[in-house]
């Protein structure tokens, strides 16, 4: 029998996937389920995955999302995060 699952047990299942990366089995794992889950946010909220890099000291992981024509004129989800770049009306500014 399938065990179903809450859109927020989905959740949390990545959120205790990001905070601790040891729960996958090796550093190359979590590089391809870092790129997977970026194709996914991509998918729905627009931008184009970049690059995944690992840390080189005790540093977080990163993923490059590029803009894209279906990133709201706001910046849409990413625009709280990175806030260096901004993303305004299908541009990026400075």
């Amino acid at each position: 029998m399938a065990k179903v699952l809450l859109d927020r047990e989905l959740g949390e299942i990545i959120s205790r996937a990001t905070q601790d990366p040891s729960i996958i089995d090796c550093a190359d794992s979590y590089e391809y389920f870092l790129e997977d889950l970026a194709e996914l946010v991509c998918t729905h909220f627009g931008g184009t995955r970049g690059n995944v890099v690992m840390p080189d000291d005790d540093m977080s992981w990163t993923v490059a999302i590029h803009i894209n024509e279906s990133v709201p004129s706001d910046g849409g989800v990413f625009a709280q995060y990175d806030t260096d770049v901004v993303w305004r009306d299908g541009e990026e500014e400075g």
